[in-house]
């Protein structure tokens, strides 16, 4: 569990250096970009730990790492998609419905034991999680969604869900770093074969060779985050991690009060004291 609480703060980081060091850049462009530093990172980490890449490639077993890799880059995409004018309280709704759908399949499907104290953490975690979602709602005024809004929503929830599980299912037979590099190289393909598509404009462009080292910084923290979530996950389960990662969203706004002096009220306190007693209960 350690593991995933330290994913969730690092993830909570990228967060706040997204906002930090991306304003008017296209998404799709740094996605791609930051995939280019991840996939060094991995393979430096692979080549330094002597992960057997040849061994990995060569079984069969490890078309269902790359399918889970492409489910995770079209969630990926859909998420991006929506937030260009979607509500984040929205999407906050549709994390939670992730969350159970990971649990229905961990507990139901898998018959995995649960215990009084996954009960009593996970309850604390949605009360938390739903106070910071009806304040959010309560303080931004959110359009009526549109019939395509949902339709991104459900299957980013779906495409996120689907690799999560296809990746716990992985992990007891392949390194965590194999499936790692072999996401972040579908990342990359994927965003340069849409992005050929989908060409930047010249003012992008330059904006972009400023920003290369900003975006190795972002690499870096993202990487730690995947990197520690993926050991989270192969030393418990999919709810567990699935449900300690509905926090993030909760911690970033606590983290930019720090960083952009964004004020906090009560409902916010709140929240964060509600989940982080579910999160000890769970340990």
């Amino acid at each position: 569990m350690y593991w995933l609480f330290l994913s969730v703060f690092l993830y909570a980081i990228n967060n706040i250096l997204w906002k930090i060091f991306v304003k008017d850049e296209q998404p799709l462009r740094i996605i791609n970009r930051r995939a280019i530093f991840t996939v060094f990172i991995a393979f430096s980490a692979v080549w330094f730990t002597h992960v057997d890449l040849v061994a990995f490639i060569t079984n069969p077993k490890a078309l269902f790492v790359l399918l889970a890799s492409l489910f995770g880059t079209a969630g990926l995409v859909m998420m991006v998609t929506f937030l260009k004018e979607g509500s984040l309280v929205r999407m906050g709704y549709y994390s939670l419905m992730g969350s159970f759908i990971a649990a229905g399949y961990t507990y139901l499907f898998r018959e995995t034991p649960i215990s009084q104290k996954v009960i009593l953490g996970t309850v604390l975690i949605i009360i938390g999680y739903l106070v910071f979602l009806f304040n959010e709602k309560r303080q931004v005024k959110t359009e009526p969604a549109l019939l395509s809004q949902h339709l991104l929503l459900g299957g980013m929830t779906l495409c996120f869900s689907l690799s999560l599980l296809i990746q716990w299912e992985s992990l007891k037979r392949f390194p965590p770093l194999a499936i790692i590099s072999t996401q972040e190289i579908t990342v990359l393909v994927a965003t340069f074969i849409a992005l050929l598509i989908v060409k930047p404009t010249k003012t992008q462009t330059a904006t972009q060779l400023r920003t290369i080292s900003k975006t190795a910084i972002m690499a870096i923290a993202i990487f730690a985050g995947i990197f520690v979530g993926t050991i989270g996950l192969k030393q418990v389960n999919p709810f567990l991690a699935s449900i300690t990662g509905i926090s993030v969203p909760v911690l970033t706004v606590f983290a930019a009060s720090f960083v952009f002096r964004d004020k906090l009220n009560l409902f916010h306190i709140f929240s964060l004291l509600l989940m982080i007693i579910g999160g000890l209960a769970l340990l």
